[in-house]
């Protein structure tokens, strides 16, 4: 025997042989052992002193490695000791054999894993992994474990032909083997049709939810039928033993808690049947999804009502488990949620999603944009099945709501924007540029199609994402440019005469201005949500408040040249009509002919084109305000000392050494510095723009409590007549939404106006160590527009 053999002999006593019961001693012969060797236990020895006096030798800075020690090793390292770390040592922690998972249990028992497994499933929807929540349950590792492809081989119990069957007055039996197998095998089920619905490239894996399965199969080829048929059963079952104990002559409290307790099982049976139709029927008609979800909130009712019924059972969920599973990492933590937390989530799920099945409500594509804006910037966020169902449930099978196609989506978006000639879409086939249309076509059906795909993102991906497609819409306005450019092409984009005199005219080129709309559109939500996922210092505010108002005022005017041109455009028409029916009054009707040219949209079609740019206009002027209140607030706090700025203030000591002024703009602005249209302005031009040396602080508060105040005048864009109305009625409620959001922040900024006001402030007032306390406020504000709170230090 070797050395290390006689040491690890020695050392090894019956408790830590104890620790690894599942483990035999090798068997004898020639033939290599299945039976897997128990781990050696070696002689500890102290080396603390003698390591700590060869730490001394090493030099601040210095790192003490082997040629062949790579990065990987270096934070492998780290965890060194930490027994999470090693997955050998959890038989060492685990304690699932002395949990018999085919013991009778009590009724509340039962109530309290059922719901524990709620919570766990809620946690998993809200970005846990699976082996971190379900998968911490012992009874569902057996009923997994056990599982065969048939659905009664998954049952509790290590012995997979020892099916446990409870006898009719067995009632804790009852409880154990029915009623919590089936809601186990629901919740199995529930996280399969959840899981399928969720790979899709709307969801990122491991960033919004933990797909993976581990390699346990999640029943995936078990009927729906199947599992609500069992649940059905157990509930016959409940109802039955309700009716027995309700007939007995017993009265007190054990009785009527026993009896809640039955009944918190029916609802819970109930809820979970309820869900895995609802999951099942997620492609069916969306009156069948809405159905199953409107029953499911009495039942939640039901639940939170029994809920104190509940005794917990720490026992039943282990972390242990993950040892057990086909997975590389080491094991986590439990992800722990409260029963309200839970049902909180619970319902924003069944309410995000009862809300996306209403997306049949809309009639344009305008209004979806709107509806897929307010649906992003929702506190708090949409889950991540919400999010792929909005998705999913837009684009069926390539085709808006399974309706229209992407290519009738884009033209009936340009139609309602732009309000071009109807003949710009029904050219003949012999025309020359018919080539060309449908090459440009093409390219937004893509742009059109990725736009809504990363609308259904997480926020921070989906700030990165619109970056992207930002360079798309650039290159497909350039290639509309080109088309609208062609001879053959004017005939569609007639001069038309102008008010002002020296003028040529106007063109109404509605294919490049409908790409432009679009794109200032997502470059202001890249500059928005930067403000929204606080991604700008305070120190770099001023520089994007000023770069945003200067899109919403590039936008502003893009909308008022489409607005003129309608008005033009509808006052020819005018002219034309009536010309025509002088000239058939005094000549007759036998000698009449069209005008030459192309036709003129409808006068229905401009009306309704002329209310959505004034609903667009409105907002943007709503924001440009908003932009400019902030713009002045930020500048008196420039003046004062208390926040540094590119062009008024020196930068940061600290930072002189690896920036400039020059840089920090040019970084900041990076993700426009491709874009051709409109350009970034220079950084001479914004230090000449952003020159406050004849600015005074109470002038500009004054400034910015005037521009805020007209803001929260203006937050009714949305509110019009019955007939001027253009909006469907799911749209109306997404606006009115962000009105109030709006409005909170106009009023939070008052308030924060009317404190700085009152502190009277002088410029550089401020010392270093007394600058003012500013902190940024998200929650009940509108996204886009944190509110500033300003404190003095104490």
């Amino acid at each position: 025997m070797s050395v290390l053999e006689t040491n690890a002999s020695s050392t090894i006593s019956n408790d830590a042989a104890a620790c690894y019961p599942t483990m035999q001693s090798s068997s004898s012969g020639s033939e290599p052992s299945n039976i897997p060797i128990p781990p050696v236990a070696p002689n500890y020895v102290d080396i603390t002193e003698v390591f700590a006096k060869e730490a001394q030798k090493i030099m601040p800075g210095e790192l003490a490695m082997l040629e062949t020690f790579e990065l990987v090793n270096s934070i492998n390292a780290l965890e060194i000791m930490d027994l999470k770390m090693d997955t050998g040592l959890l038989d060492m922690l685990s304690h699932d054999d002395e949990f018999d998972t085919k013991a009778n249990r009590t009724a509340r028992e039962v109530l309290a894993v059922m719901d524990e497994l709620l919570a766990m499933e809620m946690s998993w929807h809200t970005g846990g992994a699976l082996s971190q929540t379900v998968f911490t349950c012992i009874y569902i590792e057996q009923a997994l474990s056990n599982f065969n492809g048939d659905l009664s081989s998954a049952h509790f119990g290590n012995d997979s032909h020892d099916v446990p069957t409870p006898s009719d007055g067995d009632m804790e039996g009852l409880f154990v083997h029915v009623v919590l197998r089936q809601f186990v095998l629901g919740i199995i089920k529930s996280c399969d049709l959840s899981r399928r619905r969720l790979q899709c490239n709307e969801i990122l894996e491991d960033e919004d939810i933990v797909t993976q399965t581990y390699s346990l199969d999640l029943m995936q080829f078990v009927p729906v039928a199947k599992i609500c048929s069992g649940l059905d059963d157990a509930i016959s079952k409940m109802q039955q033993l309700k009716s027995d104990i309700e007939r007995q002559h017993i009265d007190g409290r054990e009785k009527a808690d026993l009896l809640g307790c039955i009944e918190g099982c029916i609802a819970r049976l109930e809820l979970r049947s309820l869900m895995i139709m609802a999951l099942d029927s997620a492609d069916d008609a969306p009156e069948t999804q809405m159905e199953l979800l409107a029953r499911a909130d009495d039942r939640i009712q039901k639940v939170i009502r029994t809920n104190s019924l509940a005794e917990p059972i720490p026992a039943a969920f282990s972390i242990a488990i993950q040892g057990r599973l086909e997975c590389g990492m080491p094991p986590r933590p439990k992800v722990d949620m409260s029963f309200g937390d839970a049902i909180a989530t619970l319902e924003r799920l069944i309410n995000g999603t009862k809300d996306v099945l209403r997306i049949n409500d809309y009639g344009s594509l305008g209004d979806i944009t709107a509806y897929f804006e307010e649906f992003g910037m929702r506190r708090p966020a949409e889950l991540p099945y919400v999010r792929c169902q909005l998705f999913k449930r837009f684009l069926v099978h390539r085709k808006i709501l399974g309706k229209f196609s992407m290519r009738d989506a884009v033209i009936a978006d340009i139609t309602d924007l732009c309000c071009p000639s109807p003949a710009l879409f029904a050219m003949d086939d012999s025309h020359p540029c018919l080539q060309a249309l449908e090459l440009f076509l093409s390219r937004a059906e893509a742009c059109f199609e990725g736009l809504f795909s990363i609308m259904c993102h997480n926020r921070s991906r989906l700030r990165q994402r619109l970056c992207s497609a930002l360079l798309d819409w650039d290159s497909l306005q350039v290639d509309s440019e080109h088309l609208e450019s062609r001879v053959d092409m004017l005939e569609f984009s007639p001069l038309l005469p102008t008010v002002a005199s020296g003028e040529e005219g106007l063109r109404a080129l509605p294919l490049s201005s409908w790409v432009y709309f679009r794109k200032l559109q997502i470059m202001s939500w890249i500059i928005f949500m930067g403000f929204e996922l606080d991604i700008y210092r305070l120190d770099e505010w001023p520089l994007m408040l000023w770069y945003g108002d200067y899109i919403l005022g590039a936008m502003d005017s893009h909308l008022a040249r489409i607005e003129t041109i309608l008005e033009v455009t509808s006052t020819t028409k005018q002219d034309s009509a009536g010309k025509a029916r002088k000239a058939k009054k005094n000549k007759g009707t036998t000698n009449t002919k069209p005008a030459p040219g192309v036709s003129s949209p409808s006068q229905e079609s401009i009306m309704r084109t002329r209310t959505w740019i004034a609903q667009l206009r409105s907002q943007t002027a709503v924001y440009k305000e908003l932009y400019h209140g902030y713009m002045c607030f930020m500048a008196a706090l420039v003046l004062a000392g208390c926040v540094r700025s590119l062009t008024v203030s020196p930068l940061d000591t600290s930072r002189n050494e690896y920036t400039s002024p020059e840089l920090w703009y040019r970084l900041r602005l990076k993700p426009f510095s491709t874009i051709g249209v409109p350009e970034i302005p220079t950084f001479e031009t914004y230090q000449r723009l952003s020159d406050l040396r004849d600015w005074q602080i109470d002038s500009l508060l004054e400034n910015a409590q005037l521009s805020v105040n007209s803001a929260r005048n203006m937050t009714e864009w949305s509110k019009l007549k019955s007939e001027q109305q253009v909006n469907s009625k799911l749209v109306q409620e997404s606006s009115a939404k962000m009105r109030r959001c709006l409005a909170r922040s106009c009023v939070g900024m008052n308030v924060a106006i009317s404190v700085l006001r009152q502190m009277k402030l002088q410029p550089h007032s401020f010392a270093e160590e007394n600058k003012l306390k500013i902190s940024v406020l998200h929650d009940d504000f509108h996204p886009f527009f944190p509110v500033l709170s300003v404190l003095t230090r104490t």
